[in-house]
């Protein structure tokens, strides 16, 4: 698999991001876990997802790359402080900020994490107390670079704005939701998705600023994952989650899942290297975070890199809305 560096960052990231929560989650068994784990280290991914919020996903990711010796060649995309989302008792504050983190190195067993994401933003927040708790862990070698995931443009813009006016570091990536298909609802509270006008500015703005965006539901919760097809019998409740549904069903999707599936016949791939092949053509540092558990879906998000699309075939993709 591609890699490539981020300055102050010892080791390489891979060109995709292994998402551990889906397969903690799934996994009856620590053990289940490791062997996802191992299979996704063996195709070359060397970026690893978790949160403070996903249950026991720090302390299982933690626990495997001791057992393996591979923390030195592992990088460790960490979030926390999750304010917004539904189910969250998180208050946005410093002092939120070093309690997860402490809590989250000891699960972890490492003493540092690679990047740190705030998981959600409570925009009444001012970014001050923010920038200036993320700087002192970034100054204690608590996290080499930080960022926001579920953050919209102006606050990231604010948060970088406040930093270079007192000499401190500003956000290095973001990992907001992107992928060929555009949020119907939230089901979750406080996310923010790239996809959609809405956010035509903030996808510029990335671009022109080469800023890494380590995009999560890149396959829309799985509803671009080929496991509903427009053209099958089944009912979409039978293919995937209620959630994923809400969050993602309705005609205009539908219709850009539909030329998925006609696209990947022509082209003789799976509907998920299409619209994975689609985001990474986007203009913007993408680097997606995917969660497949078995080698089949490992093996086959990775050749997903492999696959072109032409300028024709991603725009009819991108039905306007």
């Amino acid at each position: 698999m591609r890699s490539f560096y981020m300055e102050g960052i010892p080791s390489a990231l891979s060109a995709l991001t292994y998402g551990t929560p889906g397969t903690a989650t799934r996994s009856s068994t620590r053990e289940q876990a490791f062997r996802s784990y191992d299979l996704a280290w063996g195709y070359g991914f060397r970026t690893f997802d978790t949160a403070h919020s996903y249950g026991d996903g720090e302390e299982t990711l933690g626990a495997w790359l001791k057992s393996r010796g591979h923390r030195a060649e592992a990088v460790i995309l960490d979030k926390g402080c999750n304010p917004g989302q539904k189910g969250s008792t998180d208050i946005m504050s410093g002092k939120t900020i070093r309690e997860q983190m402490d809590m989250s190195l000891r699960r972890l067993q490492t003493d540092h994490v690679d990047l740190y994401l705030l998981h959600r933003d409570d925009p009444r927040v001012p970014v001050d107390e923010i920038v200036e708790e993320l700087n002192r862990l970034k100054k204690e070698g608590k996290v080499l670079h930080f960022g926001g995931s579920n953050w919209q443009m102006e606050r990231v813009k604010a948060a970088s704005a406040y930093a270079g006016a007192h000499g401190l570091q500003g956000f290095s990536a973001v990992s907001p939701a992107y992928s060929l298909c555009e949020y119907h609802r939230d089901p979750w509270g406080g996310s923010v998705s790239l996809s959609g006008d809405g956010q035509a500015d903030y996808r510029a703005w990335l671009s022109e600023n080469r800023m890494p965006v380590f995009c999560y539901s890149p396959l829309g919760r799985g509803y671009l994952s080929g496991k509903f097809r427009t053209d099958g019998e089944k009912k979409i409740e039978e293919c995937i989650s209620q959630g994923s549904i809400l969050e993602y069903d309705c005609p205009l999707n539908r219709e850009r899942l539909r030329r998925a599936e006609s696209l990947a016949r022509e082209k003789g791939c799976t509907v998920s290297q299409v619209c994975l092949a689609w985001l990474l053509r986007q203009p913007q540092n993408i680097i997606p975070i995917v969660a497949p558990g078995s080698e089949e879906h490992i093996k086959d998000n990775v050749e997903a890199l492999e696959i072109t699309l032409t300028d024709a075939e991603a725009d009819w993709l991108h039905l306007e809305g």
